[in-house]
C-alpha cells in the first residue's frame, strides 16, 4: 500500500468513526428527548371532547414540570372542565414544558371552566422568598383554545414568571373574559421583574373575546419585552391589546373589529385597538411596524403613558363593518387619554396610511389632553379618502393648544396640514 492510500485509509476510518460517534451521540440524545414526550392519549385523554380530559393533560404536566419537556396533544377536541396548572414547585429555575399538536384548527382544548384560566403558568413558588427562578423556554405551537363553554370571568391563559417561551400558530377564541393575561404577584416580590413574564408570540390569532385579546394586567413593568410577529387580534370586545410595561414590539400585526365581539352583537362603551398606560418610564420604547388597523372602535391606538416609542409604516382603515350607524373609529390615534395626569412623551409617527371607506366625521392624530404630552413628531403621513366626498376630516387636533404647539414640541411635517377635509354640499335630485 502506498503512502497516499495509506492515508486516504486512514482519513476515511476517522472520518467514519467521527460520523459514528456524531450518530450515537445524536441517537442517544433523541432517545433521552424521546423519553420525555407524553402524548396525552396515552394517559386517557378523549380526542372526541365527550368525555374530560382534564385529569389526563393535568397528569402529563404534573409528570413533566421538574424536567422539563413536550406534551403531544394529537388531533381531536379534548374538553377540560378545571383550571390546568403548571406551577414551578421549587424555587429553582426551570426548563419549561412545550405544549404541541397537528394544527390550531384540528387540536383544540374545549373549555368547560367556570372561572379563571384554562391553562395557568406560574413560574415560580407560591410561597416566598423567591428570587428570579423562573420557568425558562418551552412554548406552545399548532394548538387551539376554545371558551365557548367556559363561564362568565374566564380567560384562555394566564402567565406568570414564564421567561423566553414561544407561541407559535396559536388560536384562542371565544373566551369570556380575556384572551391572555399577563400579571405579577407583588405579595411574595414587591419589584414585578421577579415575577414577570416576558413571551415570543408569532402567528397567534385572538379572536372573538369579551375582554382584552391581551392584557398586560400586573402594574407597570408587569410583562416587559414581550414580541409581537403576525398576529391578529380581532373582535375582542374590550380592546385588542392593553400594555403597561416597556418594550413591547408588534410586527405586521393586525387589530381589527375591537369593541365588538361578534359581528352581529351591540358594541363596547369604549375601545381601542392598541392601547398604552402604566407609567410615562414604564411604558416605553415600544416598537409598531407594518400593521394594520381596521374598523376599532373608540380608535386605533390610544395613549394614556407613553414614552420614547416609534410607529411606523402603519395603516388604519375606517369603515362601518359592524354596522354601529357611524365612521369606526372617530379618531385614528389619540394623544393623552384619560385625565390631567396622562403624560405621553417623545413618540414619532412616520409614513402612516389612514384610509377612509365611508362617509362621516373622523380625526386622524387627537390631542386629547395636552398637558403632559410633550416632542410628539408625526411625518410623511397619507390620507386617503374612498368616500366619494362625504367625508369631514380634521387631520390634527388639539396640537396648538393656546398657540403653543410649537414650545411643546409637537413637529408636524406634512406639506397639507391645514387642508382639513369637509363633504362637497349636496346638490338637488
Amino acid at each position: 500500500m502506498d503512502r497516499r492510500n495509506a492515508i486516504g485509509k486512514l482519513l476515511g476510518t476517522a472520518l467514519w468513526s467521527l460520523s459514528g460517534l456524531a450518530l450515537s451521540q445524536d441517537t442517544e440524545q433523541t432517545t433521552r428527548l424521546s423519553r420525555k414526550v407524553i402524548n396525552i392519549q396515552d394517559l386517557g385523554a378523549d380526542p372526541s371532547g365527550k368525555r374530560d380530559s382534564t385529569n389526563a393533560l393535568q397528569e402529563a404536566i404534573n409528570r413533566l414540570t421538574k424536567s422539563g419537556g413536550q406534551i403531544y396533544i394529537p388531533e381531536g377536541v379534548y374538553l377540560i372542565s378545571r383550571t390546568l396548572e403548571m406551577i414551578n414547585p421549587e424555587n429553582a429555575r426551570g426548563p419549561a414544558i412545550l405544549f404541541y399538536g397537528d394544527g390550531e384548527q384540528v387540536s383544540v382544548l374545549q373549555s368547560a371552566v367556570q372561572s379563571g384560566p384554562l391553562l395557568r403558568i406560574r413560574g415560580v413558588p407560591v410561597k416566598g422568598p423567591i428570587s428570579s427562578t423562573f420557568f425558562r423556554g418551552g412554548g406552545m405551537r399548532d394548538l387551539g383554545f376554545d371558551g365557548d363553554n367556559g363561564g362568565p370571568e374566564h380567560d384562555a391563559l394566564e402567565v406568570l414568571g414564564w421567561w423566553h417561551a414561544e407561541l407559535s400558530h396559536i388560536r384562542i377564541t371565544r373566551f369570556s373574559r380575556h384572551g391572555i393575561r399577563a400579571i405579577t404577584d407583588r405579595a411574595i416580590n414587591a419589584n414585578p421583574d421577579f415575577t414577570a413574564p416576558v413571551l415570543f408570540l408569532r402567528s397567534v390569532l385572538i379572536e372573538r373575546c369579551g375582554g382584552w385579546g391581551f392584557i398586560d394586567d400586573g402594574g407597570p413593568q408587569g410583562a416587559p419585552a414581550w414580541s409581537w410577529d403576525r398576529c391578529i387580534f380581532s373582535l375582542c370586545y374590550r380592546g385588542g391589546a392593553y400594555i403597561q410595561s416597556s418594550s413591547h414590539s408588534f410586527t405586521k400585526c393586525a387589530f381589527s373589529g375591537c369593541g365588538w365581539q361578534s359581528e352581529t352583537t351591540a358594541p363596547a362603551k369604549e375601545a381601542w385597538g392598541l392601547f398604552f398606560d402604566g407609567s410615562v418610564t414604564a411604558t416605553s420604547r415600544q416598537w409598531v411596524e407594518g400593521c394594520e388597523f381596521d374598523t376599532n372602535l373608540t380608535a386605533h391606538i390610544g395613549a394614556r403613558f407613553l414614552s420614547s416609542s416609534t410607529f411606523a409604516n402603519n395603516r388604519f382603515i375606517f369603515n362601518d363593518r359592524c354596522r354601529a350607524g357611524r365612521l369606526c373609529p372617530s379618531a385614528g390615534v389619540q394623544f393623552g387619554v384619560g385625565d390631567a395626569r396622562a403624560a405621553v412623551r417623545s413618540v414619532e409617527f412616520s409614513q402612516s396610511i389612514f384610509r377612509f371607506d365611508k362617509g362621516g366625521e373622523a380625526v386622524g392624530f387627537d390631542w386629547v389632553n395636552t398637558a403632559n404630552v410633550r416632542d410628539i413628531e408625526i411625518r410623511s403621513s397619507i390620507f386617503s379618502d374612498n368616500s366619494k366626498n362625504t367625508l369631514a376630516l380634521t387631520r390634527y387636533r388639539g396640537n396648538n393648544p393656546g398657540g403653543r404647539g410649537e414650545e411643546f414640541g409637537y413637529v408636524i411635517r406634512d406639506r397639507d396640514r391645514s387642508s382639513n377635509r369637509q363633504p362637497a354640499p349636496r346638490t338637488a335630485d
